[in-house]
């Protein structure tokens, strides 16, 4: 059975580079007031007015993001915005070459949650628990081919492909010791998978540590559920949710609309 994923109940698209870049603050942001980004970790959007670009902040701490902080990236990491002075992030590769692959793919976010790199240590098999975590039901492959050369990090395109090529057409990937890179149609969706994961992630880690087998959701449930949450009104409801609580932790965004 198929469940068509729709902008029914939320309009969620970046139609302009100014929709994107404030979008993007939100995003980072957000991220932050939820502890899954710290110092580090990135998300990006594909600019809506050039598909073979994409918007993401300069190599910044994401909890200080503005919309000056800005930058437009080429399929090959180099600024072909104005300021081709700024710093960007090393690993803006696995945007580049995920966005390069994958059409479908207007938003990729890099987080290092530690629920979720503890996750990974165990070794254990991925499921969801939790209902509100259930589009990531095609499950999240796991990639470890990191050269020792590259200081544990994606920093190059080579690497950032074969990284793309683990992903295939999932929403997302984790990297073993490192983080977990998870993609979709849009930011609130993006946002929407990575906050759901990490909380799936730390219900999943008491269960597992106590000897116990987790119950997972079936498939057919959790392709119902992707649906009824990326198209229906507790999508919207959490989105703004979250925007409300990032807003109360950080004032200088108050003004920005979402």
């Amino acid at each position: 059975m198929e469940f068509p994923i729709t902008n029914e109940f939320v309009q969620e698209e970046a139609k302009t580079i100014q929709d994107g870049k404030r979008m993007l603050v939100l995003a980072n942001r957000i991220l932050a007031q939820q502890g899954i980004f710290d110092a580090f970790g990135h998300i990006s959007v594909r600019n809506p007015e050039d598909p073979n670009t994409f918007l993401i902040t300069r190599s910044l701490s994401p909890e200080l993001v503005t919309m000056d902080d800005i930058l437009t990236l080429d399929f090959n990491g180099d600024i072909v915005s104005e300021d081709k002075t700024q710093k960007t992030f090393l690993e803006r590769f696995i945007h580049c070459s995920i966005y390069k692959a994958r059409p479908d793919v207007n938003c990729v976010a890099h987080p290092h949650p530690p629920e979720i790199i503890t996750f990974m240590a165990t070794g254990a098999q991925y499921g969801s628990i939790y209902h509100l975590d259930v589009t990531f039901h095609e499950g999240i492959p796991l990639f470890t081919d990191i050269p020792i050369e590259s200081g544990a990090l994606i920093n190059s395109m080579a690497v950032a492909d074969d990284l793309t090529k683990a992903l295939g057409e999932k929403r997302g990937v984790m990297i073993r010791n490192h983080g977990i890179v998870i993609v979709g149609e849009s930011i609130p969706r993006v946002i929407y998978s990575t906050i759901t994961l990490r909380d799936n992630i730390k219900m999943l880690l008491p269960a597992i540590a106590s000897g116990a087998k987790p119950v997972y959701i079936d498939r057919e449930s959790a392709e119902y559920g992707t649906y009824t949450h990326f198209c229906g009104s507790p999508f919207k409801r959490c989105w703004d949710y979250w925007n409300s609580l990032a807003k109360k932790t950080y004032e200088d965004i108050a003004h920005l609309e979402h």
